[in-house]
């Protein structure tokens, strides 16, 4: 088995795993434990399970659904077959969209901010929308491709993902503002377990941002590292320690 049969074989396997002790699955697992880049992305794609199960768990079961069901079954008797087919299939994307919770409701500000951020202010603003569970990511993907793609739609901030960081697959991610200014939020699954977030926002819209150099810091259970390049402001946040964030830059 390669690593492209052992990617195929593991997407059919339950996020809980309740499958791995199955043998269809067995030489697929133990190719992930001697292979540190198919493992990263079999983490990468645990994490992506996990959240659209948690999303599905959170979507009520009409009560009426039963009833519903049998009585489009009389209905379809009556309905040519090419129409009511296509009706259900609009209804039931919109059900998994409004479940899955893909698209923020909350209005996107394009208006040209006037105030420039403190730094600090910024890093705490942040983390408060890191720990906000109501907001879920905007999308979700260990694909860099398409996280990026989502981004420039969202007219948000992109700058360079450090080098280290691009083997790393991604979970997801979401955009948002802090005091007006536009950040871009990119979460990745590390290597060793865990998630880091690299939050990216224009430089200009700092009062104080950071040199080239990584600076270290804390914002409550978070280990903050923190620099800018010509154009753009980064932060890198994980609860993790310090030399784990060193590694990654």
């Amino acid at each position: 088995m390669d690593k492209n049969e052992a990617k195929l074989v593991l997407q059919a396997c339950r996020p809980d795993g309740q499958d791995d002790a199955l043998p269809a699955f067995a030489e697929a697992l133990a190719l992930v434990e001697r292979d540190p880049e198919l493992k990263a992305w079999w983490e990468a794609q645990r994490a992506f399970d996990r959240a659209i199960s948690a999303k599905l768990r959170d979507v009520a079961i009409p009560s009426d659904l039963r009833d519903t069901i049998l009585a489009s079954r009389k209905i379809e008797q009556m309905t040519p077959r090419f129409r009511l087919p296509y009706g259900f299939a609009v209804a039931a994307m919109i059900m998994i969209c409004l479940g899955l919770g893909l698209y923020v409701s909350r209005p996107v500000n394009r208006t040209s901010p006037q105030v420039q951020i403190v730094s600090h202010d910024y890093a705490k603003g942040s983390i408060a929308f890191l720990e906000d569970d109501s907001t879920p990511l905007g999308m979700l993907s260990p694909d860099h491709e398409k996280v990026v793609a989502w981004l420039k739609q969202q007219h948000s901030p992109l700058g360079t993902i450090p080098t280290k960081m691009e083997n790393l697959p991604s979970v997801g991610c979401q955009t948002f503002h802090v005091q007006g200014h536009t950040v871009s939020l990119i979460c990745f699954t590390m290597s060793g377990g865990g998630v880091c977030h690299l939050f990216t926002i224009e430089k200009r819209a700092l009062a104080d941002p950071p040199g080239t150099s990584p600076s270290f810091g804390r914002e409550g259970s978070w280990t903050t590292a923190s620099w800018s390049d010509a154009n753009h402001t980064y932060m890198l946040a994980a609860q993790a320690d310090p030399d784990t964030l060193r590694h990654l830059l």
